[in-house]
């Protein structure tokens, strides 16, 4: 599985871009490294980390991810991502 996404903006000038890698293990979700930047005027942040996606749970499907994040300001730590999609 490859995945990626991208986003501009005209307000402060911000985009936002996203890549994701992963293996299919034993046809229940695809599992792999992610990375993601994004920023704005004055603003910019990073994370790295692991990536689960496509795992089925009836008429659910959910994904997530988990890793380290650091940005401009001169902070980091561990982010948490959870996202669902219904398919009907």
């Amino acid at each position: 599985m490859l995945a990626a996404d991208a986003s501009l903006t005209t307000i402060a000038r911000g985009y936002s871009a996203r890549a994701a890698y992963g293996w299919k293990l034993r046809n229940w979700f695809y599992l792999g490294p992610e990375a993601q930047t994004f920023a704005c005027t004055g603003y910019r942040a990073l994370r790295f980390g692991a990536q689960i996606t496509g795992l089925k749970t009836g008429w659910l499907e959910w994904s997530g991810a988990a890793g380290w994040s650091g940005d401009s300001d001169h902070r980091a730590g561990l982010y948490l991502r959870l996202g669902v999609l219904t398919r009907r």
